[in-house]
């Protein structure tokens, strides 16, 4: 009851009464605050986080109590609130050394002084709080504020400060003095200046001693902590990767909370029991949480408008397509980089044939002056930006090799570029650009994630091309694209299988069928039919193939159909040339969902097979224009209810249209009185294809093939409940 009866004076309204001599002191305890949340909610250095909110939560005390002392009206509540923030200045110096001598990389040597001050000063953090040693009472200041008056230990907690916070200012200035003129050595200047003027405010000491007449330390403390901010922004101190918006939306949504909750309790009226008051609260900041949750669910399939830099990296993606040159794609991603982090960046373009790089200009390297060979092999595999000063993460027989990468280009940060397990460039940023942080470092990754993509789709354009031309390169071509294409299967993805075939006409085709999985449970399957046969036809669907592989990594479980035909209509126009166009098919199977989406552009129609007491047959129609042709508009994203048990057929051209030695095709009425004679017992990917294959067989007899077959059933895994008759009405 005594310790919730001091509290509640503490914090009663009748202690304080507002006075304009505060405002200019809330100068102070307002700029720690700007620097306490950056801290907060950006994700960088977590030790140097930690000491530096350390160091500024140990400050804020004095600056809120100063900032407090004109408002004041009891000289209790005046008395404890001193006490507390004298208590807490040895803590504050702890911090600040543990945050110089993580700067300058020395925390591990000098790990036990730091922590055995951080020991001192929570001891003297129990002491000044509960005996008046600090600070024995208050008095009144003619300059119309509450001030501390001295205590008998207070000589002695002020030594304690300055043994504390004098070694890590000596090593930390010797450090900084040794530097030679850098990006780095101007950082930890500002850093010194920052400390200095802020420590500048222990003068106000004398007043305790009954020197001088009005606090000017609060001002010293203010100017510190605005040069820490322009650190932490400008300069990048704490070397932010991103910003954490998780603790930000929690403190908005509970202070929303805290304005409802008291709105609500002002009309509940005076006297409600605490558990009443605690309800109260809780319901308020869920019903906040569940009204912003609505609103996101609402929006969340809003298009978000689109940044500078957002529309810099559309502008790469959309000015890359018609390039075919890997120098080109380079010299117009350094463009986007400068104007988006304001410095030019060095590209440098590894050869797909060799060891050998070259500059964006086209030039190549000398061996002494391009990256060694070994650090490739780790660069592909870690992807992640690698900063000078941050070699940490390299591993330890490599980081000799990458800072002397680093010496060469006069560079501070490096972004590798790759695919797969190849390395196909780098992006270096010179010494003279400032670090890159939060948004403009995921602009970068995104630029260089872009920049891989439009390379890696030069190479193989270009690959392409050169096999299109040379007629004598046909049996690689037909190896390669029989490489490309899944093999007959079944390929069983969770509660998907999927079975496939593909019968070329001539020793190189035009068709080409995929399978992948999308996330856990959903599969991809998508087949295609190029105009013509030969080479040129197997170079598109090649480039298909390829297409859609790189749509499906780029993606991941986010992809969907129109990413998957933007991608191929790409492919399509690029390798093709505006010569030969493909009809596709692709649709994703969704179990969670249970349904079928689909797209098709020009392509025959598919069958969805049900047992549903009866065979029953649903054609999966859609219209759109085959792609790589005059058209520009993507077809519709269209739907069918699915059930467990279902299969589903594709198919090309050439099944429907093989015709037996007389001439007859075998015609879509067939395949459909095929599909529905089909046994309900024994229902399964293997089996209907067979049949369906076999069919083929036999109708065409020893009649050769006269275009590409391709065919493919995928079933979702059947139940027991599924194999019952259903009561249902198809969608």
């Amino acid at each position: 009851m005594y310790i919730g009866s001091r509290m509640q004076e503490l914090w009663s309204s009748e202690s304080y009464e507002p006075h304009l001599l505060s405002l200019p002191f809330a100068f102070a305890p307002a700029a720690m605050l700007v620097v306490i949340s950056y801290a907060l909610v950006m994700r960088g250095e977590p030790k140097l986080r930690g000491w530096l909110l350390l160091h500024y939560f140990s400050l804020l005390p004095y600056a809120v109590t100063v900032s407090l002392a004109p408002s004041i009206v009891s000289q209790d509540v005046a008395d404890r609130l001193f006490r507390l923030a004298g208590a807490c200045i040895p803590m504050a110096a702890a911090g600040g050394a543990g945050f110089q001598y993580q700067l300058i990389g020395r925390a591990r040597k000098m790990r036990w002084w730091v922590w055995g001050g951080v020991a001192v000063a929570l001891a003297w953090l129990v002491v000044g709080t509960t005996t008046d040693l600090i600070a024995d009472g208050v008095r009144w200041l003619p300059a119309k504020f509450w001030y501390a008056k001295a205590g008998s230990l207070t000589w002695l907690i002020l030594l304690t400060t300055v043994i504390n916070a004098t070694p890590g200012f000596v090593a930390f200035s010797l450090h900084v003095a040794k530097m030679k003129p850098s990006l780095e050595r101007r950082q930890l200047g500002i850093v010194l200046a920052a400390s200095l003027i802020t420590y500048s405010g222990l003068s106000d000491v004398a007043l305790v001693y009954d020197i001088g007449v009005f606090p000017f330390g609060w001002v010293l403390s203010g100017i510190g902590s605005v040069l820490v901010v322009r650190a932490l922004l400008v300069e990048d101190l704490l070397r932010v990767r991103a910003i954490d918006t998780t603790a930000p939306k929690l403190v908005f949504h509970f202070t929303i909370a805290v304005l409802l909750a008291w709105v609500s309790l002002r009309l509940l009226g005076p006297g409600l029991p605490w558990w009443l008051s605690t309800a109260v609260l809780a319901i308020a900041f869920a019903g906040v949480r569940t009204g912003f949750a609505i609103v996101s669910l609402i929006n969340r399939g809003a298009r978000a408008s689109q940044s500078t830099l957002d529309r810099l990296v559309t502008q790469l993606v959309t000015r890359s397509r018609p390039l075919e040159s890997e120098a080109k794609i380079a010299q117009l991603a350094a463009d986007v980089v400068e104007l988006g982090v304001g410095a030019r960046a060095d590209i440098l373009l590894a050869a797909a044939e060799d060891y050998g790089w070259t500059t964006a200009d086209g030039a190549k390297l000398a061996d002494d002056a391009a990256p060694d060979p070994l650090l490739g092999a780790w660069l592909s595999e870690h992807r992640a930006p690698v900063f000078r000063n941050e070699l940490d993460v390299v591993p330890a027989d490599l980081r000799d090799l990458l800072a002397a990468l680093f010496d060469k280009r006069s560079a501070h940060t490096l972004v590798p570029v790759a695919n797969n397990d190849d390395l196909l460039a780098i992006v270096m940023l010179p010494t003279t650009a400032r670090r890159v942080r939060g948004r403009e470092l995921a602009f970068l990754r995104s630029t260089t994630e872009r920049l891989g993509e439009a390379l890696v789709h030069a190479r193989m354009a270009h690959r392409a091309a050169e096999r299109a031309q040379i007629a004598r390169e046909v049996e690689l071509a037909a190896t390669v694209q029989a490489q490309l294409l899944p093999g007959p299967g079944p390929h069983v993805h969770g509660d998907i299988t999927v079975v496939g075939s593909w019968l070329p006409a001539a020793r190189c085709a035009g068709d080409f069928w995929c399978v992948y999985p999308i996330g856990e449970r959903r599969v991809l399957v998508a087949v295609g039919d190029v105009t013509g046969h030969g080479v040129a036809s197997a170079m598109v669907t090649a480039a298909a193939s390829a297409a859609v592989d790189v749509a499906v990594r780029r993606y991941g479980a986010q992809l969907q159909l129109p990413d998957v035909i933007a991608a191929l209509d790409a492919a399509v126009r690029r390798v093709g040339g505006g010569q030969l166009s493909m009809t596709c098919f692709a649709a994703i199977i969704d179990p969670d969902a249970r349904e079928i989406r689909f797209i098709s552009c020009g392509h025959t129609t598919p069958y969805l097979v049900r047992v549903d007491g009866e065979i029953e047959l649903q054609a999966l129609v859609g219209r759109g224009n085959p792609l790589g042709g005059s058209g520009t508009s993507l077809p519709k994203v269209l739907q069918k209810p699915l059930r467990a048990g279902d299969l589903v057929v594709w198919y090309t051209d050439g099944v429907i249209e093989a015709q037996d030695p007389l001439g007859e095709p075998f015609g879509d009425r067939r395949l459909q009185r095929m599909l529905r004679r089909l046994d309900r017992s024994s229902l399964s990917p293997p089996g209907v294809h067979h049949l369906i294959y076999a069919g083929v067989a036999t109708h065409r007899g020893a009649k050769p093939r006269g275009d590409d077959e391709t065919l493919i059933v995928a079933q979702w895994k059947p139940t027991v409940a599924s194999l019952e008759p259903s009561k249902e009405v198809s969608g």
